[in-house]
């Protein structure tokens, strides 16, 4: 078997030029393709990590009736116990309080809906980061009654900036009209410009006062210490408050799990299609290589080298050819993936705000998982064994006494 192995790597360099044409062209197509495949996987984890530690939070507890209905007076039961349980747990990393109703947000002259969100700053910070997405001004710092935040998208149509003076009117719990006056400490922008025209977040402690009710929370969102735990701690929060809709970030946003489990699929087949079109020129060099050698093959079988032997000769040759290559390849993708994986890509001049209407950011960091590379491999060698056979069948079909004759 050694003596084989050291024949066959000997006979991918008979012929230099081809062989090494072939395994440049391996490098490039997987290079390139790992690297993509990183940007989109670079995409995919952006979403993911904005989506769960930005807005969502692992698990999210409301009245069962809010999920469905969103009114004001569908509020979570006894808030105080889930609060105080949640303070004490050794699962919950942090958690934020808040309060949701439908209002509409107005100026002078213009007039637009909103989701009003109270929150306790300190618990949002620590929850969501949430003052990391402020563009301008403070956060609800420096306006000392009814500070209010609103996204910019929001801002720039009812054209409003730092310190202007906004109207909010909602129903509070007993089903009055109820308005009032705020004043802009910030102005945010996130990755969702659909988020930033329909939100604005004020002092729970001010919207509590308007609705009449002190303890009105309509949603807690939770944020884990240990994100494999989603699942058991859900469970357990369901089965400790009944009356309450515990729900993971999976059951909050399915398609996020769904996007995360596809796209490893769907970009191993766009890898898998490159390697279909390298495969075949790997058969054709394969082939030119046993065409050449006919009669070095047919020495070899009349001086009793068997058909098994042939076969893994041609079988050897061409799973070195791929793996030079492919090795190549992928060594320098995943090097320049780490290398990109520092800095991020910057797409702003490329696609500018275009891709917050999708609720992505414009700075994607690329990443590429060893499980990918390693499904990359196995995809290398079963295309390796698949353009052997044809070269090596044609050549256990050559006759030793014809091919010794010819020239």
């Amino acid at each position: 078997m050694a003596l084989l192995i050291k024949i066959a790597w000997r006979n991918i360099w008979r012929n230099p030029s081809r062989s090494l044409t072939i395994i440049l062209a391996v490098v490039v197509g997987l290079f390139a393709g790992i690297y993509a495949s990183s940007i989109s996987f670079g995409f995919v984890d952006q979403r993911f990590e904005n989506s769960i530690e930005r807005f969502i939070s692992h698990i999210q507890l409301h009245n069962p009736d809010f999920v469905h209905d969103g009114e004001g007076f569908q509020l979570v039961a006894n808030p105080g116990e889930k609060i105080n349980w949640l303070d004490t747990s050794s699962a919950v990393k942090t958690f934020s309080v808040r309060t949701r109703v439908n209002g509409i947000v107005a100026t002078a002259g213009v007039t637009n809906g909103a989701i009003i969100v109270g929150i306790d700053p300190a618990q949002e910070k620590a929850t969501t980061r949430f003052d990391e997405w402020l563009k301008e001004g403070s956060y609800f710092e420096g306006v000392k009654r009814n500070p209010i935040l609103i996204g910019s998208e929001l801002a720039e149509k009812m054209h409003v900036g730092i310190n202007s003076r906004i109207v909010l009117t909602f129903m509070d719990l007993e089903g009055n009209i109820t308005s009032a006056s705020f004043k802009v400490a910030g102005i945010f922008k996130t990755i969702d410009k659909p988020f930033d025209e329909s939100n604005v977040f004020v002092l729970r402690s001010d919207l509590v006062k308007y609705l009449a009710v002190p303890e009105a929370v309509h949603e807690i969102a939770v944020l884990l210490k240990d994100p494999a735990q989603v699942k058991a701690v859900g469970d357990a929060m369901k089965l400790r408050w009944p009356e309450t809709s515990a729900r993971t970030w999976y059951e909050i946003s399915p398609e996020l799990q769904y996007l995360q489990e596809m796209t490893g699929q769907m970009l191993l087949v766009f890898i898998f299609i490159i390697l279909l079109g390298l495969g075949f020129g790997i058969l054709n060099t394969m082939l030119m290589s046993v065409f050449e050698r006919t009669r070095e093959i047919g020495m070899l079988m009349a001086i009793g080298m068997n058909k098994r032997r042939v076969f893994g000769l041609v079988l050897l040759e061409t799973i070195f050819l791929s793996f030079t290559g492919a090795i190549g390849g992928m060594v320098t993708g995943v090097t320049l993936v780490k290398l990109s994986a520092n800095k991020g890509i910057d797409f702003a001049s490329v696609a500018g705000d275009s891709l917050a209407d999708y609720g992505y950011g414009s700075l994607v960091y690329p990443s590429v998982s060893t499980g990918f590379v390693l499904g990359i491999t196995a995809m290398v060698f079963v295309i390796a064994v698949l353009a052997a056979i044809y070269p090596a069948l044609k050549a256990l079909g050559l006759v030793p006494a014809e091919a010794v004759r010819k020239e």
